[in-house]
Formats: C-alpha cells, structure tokens, sequence
C-alpha cells in the first residue's frame, strides 16, 4: 500500500491521479479520493480535500475542507462517514493543518450527521455564492 491509499475493513480509498493532475496536490493528500468496496473494488463514491475557500483570492491552507459525495444506492449504510473519517484522520496528521472544516445544503441532515461524527460543530449558516443560487448552506469545523 502506499502512502495515497487508504483501506478501512469494508473500503479502499485512493488518491486519483487519472491525468498527471494530482502531483501538485498529493504531498498534502488534496484532490478526489477514490472509495470502492473491499473485495469488488467497485466505485462507490469519493471525498474531496482541498483547502477552504480555494477559489479565493487567499485560500486558507491551514482549514482543510473535507466533502463527500456518494451513489444513492449506497446511502445509509455508513460507508461515507467511514471514508470521511479514514481520510480526515490522513489529511490532519499533518502538523500545518490546524482546522478540520465541510459544508453542506442547509437541509442535507445526513451529510450535518457525518460533519457531527467527525467531531465538528456547527459554525453558520451561509449562502452559497460560488452556487449562483438561493441555497442556504453550512458550515462545520473543528479545531485541531
């Protein structure tokens, strides 16, 4: 196993680097994280790590957003807090990274319950304008 993948008991998770991308970002565990089951290694959603506020003038490489987007079929069955949290706890080994942080649709109470899970409490809610739209958001952190 190397150092961008991650095995829980039910999951794999990798690091994807499908176009040469990813060079950039892997020493800090940034990008698209591939999870798929033990066994069948089939695709079944990804995390996302990448600094908050990245499209900012002055992104916050100290506060690591954590994001998770899963199959429909796959919900409900633990498999994204599992991911988030083998991932998040890679992501903070890092002696940098001084927040843990993610967001979600104000109304997404399942994904509110991973941010819970992973020990994050809630911060404020916010209105989404990278969205171009009326959605209220979320944010949760925790401070490490």
């Amino acid at each position: 196993m190397n150092k961008f993948e991650i095995n829980t008991n039910r999951l794999n998770i990798k690091l994807m680097d499908e176009d040469g991308s990813q060079q950039l970002y892997e020493k800090n565990y940034w990008g698209l994280w591939k999870v798929s089951v033990k066994g069948n290694d089939v695709f079944i959603g990804y995390i996302l790590v990448k600094p908050l506020n990245i499209s900012s003038e002055f992104p916050d490489v100290n506060n690591i957003e954590i994001g998770w987007r899963f199959k429909e079929e796959n919900w409900g069955q633990g498999y994204a807090t599992e991911a988030a949290k083998a991932v998040a706890d890679k992501v903070t080994e890092q002696p940098n990274i001084k927040m843990l942080s993610a967001t979600a649709d104000v109304n997404n109470d399942a994904s509110i319950r991973i941010m819970e899970k992973l020990g994050m409490s809630f911060v404020k809610n916010y209105k989404d304008e990278t969205q171009k739209t009326d959605v209220v958001s979320v944010l949760y952190s925790k401070v490490l």
